[in-house]
């Protein structure tokens, strides 16, 4: 994807011009339902594995990754492979892509559909949080949170749609110098439709540092509050179940642990 902002310094700098009005979470709830979320503390969920959880709670950390590392080719093309041709005609990786990092959560608590893409072999988790607290999280972690910490709401629209954003000048200038890091993180809330069903908020965190954080940026949390619940594959056996729980309580974590109960057979009575 190639963008043609008008000149480099106005680039550069549209990044910090708006940080003293970029307000992610709304004490009102008065929101742009377009790129914030509907809510200020919807519950959200996260369909992860037991080796992430376990490094999370060891560490005391919460792990964002790069654009570059997300699966969809046709979103990380838009999020990580963007090209910015100068006035001069010369062409270069966009800048600013690799200072940004997301993490994705979604409204939908449980699908057959969830924990078989995130957990094929059966020994996922599922995380359960808020939008306010995990934008809490972050926020406590920088300097500048008004300009690098954002939560948002995914739009889904069609490859087209998207598409055609990205080569419209007007669109371009807009989201990518007159609004500042806002307008730059809003463009990872876009998503094609195909995948609406995922229901997706994003944690995005914009390094302001311009530090060489690689592909993941870590930040410190503690578990127990960031996490109001941790839910086990439905799949996964009772004592494997049993020892994990074990572990987690012997580590620190006191939150609610449960396993999930999707596929337990009904017990019915038949009055006849």
């Amino acid at each position: 994807m190639l963008f043609t902002p008008r000149h480099d310094i106005a680039l550069y700098w549209s990044l910090w011009a708006t940080r003293e009005s970029y307000v992610p979470l709304c004490p009102k709830n008065q929101m742009n339902k377009n790129y914030f979320i509907g809510k200020p503390n919807e519950n959200v969920y996260r369909f992860t594995t037991v080796k992430w959880l376990l490094d999370s709670i060891v560490q005391k950390r919460n792990t964002l990754v790069s654009p570059r590392k997300w699966q969809d080719p046709f979103e990380n093309a838009l999020a990580a492979q963007l090209l910015y041709k100068r006035p001069d005609g010369s062409v270069s990786p966009y800048p600013f892509r690799d200072r940004a990092y997301g993490q994705c959560w979604t409204l939908v608590p449980e699908t057959d559909a969830f924990w078989r893409m995130y957990s094929p072999q059966g020994d996922g988790v599922r995380l359960k949080s808020t939008t306010r607290t995990l934008y809490e999280t972050i926020k406590s972690c920088t300097s500048y949170p008004s300009t690098s910490c954002f939560i948002g709401r995914v739009r889904y629209k069609s490859e087209d749609k998207i598409t055609a954003m990205f080569n419209d000048k007007r669109w371009v200038k807009r989201h990518f110098q007159n609004q500042g890091a806002r307008g730059h993180l809003k463009t990872l809330l876009l998503k094609r439709v195909e995948f609406k069903p995922e229901n997706e908020i994003r944690l995005l965190y914009f390094d302001p540092h311009n530090k060489d954080y690689g592909d993941v940026y870590h930040y410190t949390i503690d578990p127990s509050s960031t996490f109001s619940e941790i839910t086990f594959d439905p799949r996964m056996e009772d004592t494997l179940y049993s020892t994990y729980e074990s572990v987690l309580r012997s580590i620190g974590f006191d939150g609610e642990i449960n396993k999930s109960h999707l596929y337990r057979a009904p017990q019915l009575t038949i009055c006849v």
